[in-house]
C-alpha cells in the first residue's frame, strides 16, 4: 500500500544531484561511495569531495565549474555530473576536455610521472548521447584503435544514459539487476509518484541508494530548493519554448522553400516539356522540309528525264528523217543511174553502195 504522496526534488536537475551526494552527513557520503562503486566497477572505501571550481591557469583559459568533484583514497581523482538536459553541444569532446583538465589540476610543476592520478569524468545523462545503438552505459578510454591496447590507462569517461535504461515491469527482477542499472532506475524514477513502489524495492535492495532516498527527501523539505527547481525548470521550458518556436519557424521556412523548389522543379519541367515539344516540331518540320526537298530534287529529276528523253526522241526523229531524205536522194540516184543504163555492179562501185542496198534503193524508187 503506498504511504501519504510525499513529493521529492527532481534528481535529474544538476543542483539536486550534486545535494544528494555532498551532504555533510553520514548518508549523503555513504551514497556517493555506493554510487561510484557502481560507476567504476571498483569497491570505494573512501572519498573526498573538494572544491568544484578548478583554478585558472592564464587569465584567457575557461574556469570549470562541475558538480560533484572528488578524490579516493587512492589518489584517484573523480568528476560527477548530471545533465538534466540536451544543449546544442558536443557531450564527447567536452567530457574529454573535462577529465584531461582534472588529472591536470591535480598535478604540480615538477612532480614526477609517476603521481599523475588515475581519472574519470562521469556524466549521467537524461538524453540518448550515441543513437547508433541501445547500450545505456559506455566506458571510454584511450586505446589503440585497431587492436584496443590501452596507452596508460587513467583517462576515462563514462556515459549513462537514462533513456535506455529498461523498464522493470516486475519488483522479482531487481533481484538480478546490476548495481549500476538500480542507480539510474532511481535517479529516473524517485520524483515519480506513480514509481513509489520500484523506489521503495530499489531502497530495500541497495543500501547505497536507501542512503541516497533518504538524503533526497531530506532536501525536498527545503522550500528554497523548490524555488530554484521552478527557476530552472522554467528557464528549460523557456528555452524550449524559443527551441520549439525557432524549429518551427525553421520548419516553416523549409516548408517555404521546399514549396519553392517543387513550384521551380514544376516550372523547369514545364519549360523542359515545352522545350521537347518545341524540339519534337523542329524535327517534324525538319523531316517534312527534307520530305518536300526529296520529292522537289526527284520532280526534277523526273522533269530532267524527260526533257532528256523527249530531245532524244527530237533527235532520233531527225536522224530518221535525215536516213529517209538520203534515202530517197539514194534512191533518185539509183533510178537515174538505171536509166543511164549502168549495171547495179556499176551503181554500186559509183555510189560505193552494198550491191544488196542498191537493190533495195532501185525497189523503193520503183514503188
Amino acid at each position: 500500500m503506498k504511504s501519504k504522496e510525499f513529493r521529492v526534488l527532481n534528481p535529474r536537475l544538476d543542483v539536486n544531484f550534486k545535494a544528494i551526494f555532498t551532504q555533510n552527513t553520514r548518508d549523503s557520503r555513504d551514497a556517493l561511495k555506493s554510487f561510484l562503486t557502481a560507476a567504476i566497477g571498483r569497491k570505494i572505501k573512501k572519498v573526498s569531495v573538494i572544491e568544484n571550481e578548478n583554478p585558472k591557469q592564464f587569465d584567457l583559459q575557461r574556469g570549470i565549474s562541475y558538480d560533484i568533484n572528488c578524490v579516493f583514497e587512492d589518489e584517484t581523482c573523480a568528476q560527477i555530473e548530471m545533465q538534466g538536459f540536451e544543449k546544442a553541444y558536443d557531450y564527447g569532446k567536452r567530457a574529454e576536455y573535462y577529465v584531461s583538465r582534472l588529472v591536470s589540476s591535480a598535478v604540480e610543476t615538477g612532480d614526477d610521472w609517476n603521481v599523475v592520478p588515475e581519472a574519470y569524468q562521469i556524466s549521467v545523462l537524461n538524453f540518448c548521447y550515441d543513437k547508433s545503438n541501445d547500450k545505456p552505459f559506455h566506458h571510454y578510454i584511450m586505446a589503440d584503435e585497431k587492436d584496443g591496447a590501452k596507452l596508460a590507462g587513467i583517462l576515462n569517461v563514462i556515459f549513462m544514459e537514462l533513456p535506455k535504461i529498461p523498464e522493470i515491469n516486475n519488483l522479482s527482477e531487481l533481484k538480478n539487476l546490476p548495481s549500476l542499472v538500480k542507480w539510474c532506475k532511481f535517479l529516473q524514477e524517485a520524483d515519480n509518484p506513480d514509481k513509489e513502489d520500484l523506489i521503495n524495492a530499489l531502497s530495500k535492495s541497495e543500501e547505497g541508494i536507501m542512503k541516497a532516498e533518504s538524503t533526497l527527501k531530506g532536501i525536498s523539505m527545503d522550500r528554497w530548493r523548490w524555488i530554484i527547481q521552478g527557476q530552472i525548470e522554467g528557464i528549460e521550458r523557456d528555452r524550449i519554448t524559443e527551441l520549439n518556436a525557432r524549429k518551427r519557424e525553421d520548419e516553416k521556412r523549409r516548408i517555404e522553400d521546399e514549396k519553392r523548389r517543387i513550384e521551380d522543379e514544376k516550372r523547369r519541367i514545364e519549360d523542359e516539356r515545352r522545350r521537347q515539344e518545341d524540339e519534337k516540331r523542329r524535327i517534324e518540320d525538319e523531316k517534312r522540309a527534307k520530305e518536300d526537298e526529296k520529292r522537289r530534287i526527284e520532280k526534277e529529276e523526273l522533269q530532267q528525264k524527260k526533257e532528256e528523253l523527249r530531245q532524244e526522241k527530237e533527235k532520233l526523229t531527225q536522224r530518221e528523217a535525215s536516213i529517209h531524205d538520203r534515202e530517197k536522194k539514194l534512191a533518185a540516184s539509183v533510178q537515174k543511174l538505171v536509166k543511164m543504163g549502168l549495171s547495179p555492179e556499176q551503181i554500186s562501185d559509183a555510189l560505193s553502195l552494198p550491191i544488196d542496198d542498191v537493190h533495195n534503193l532501185r525497189l523503193s524508187a520503183e514503188t
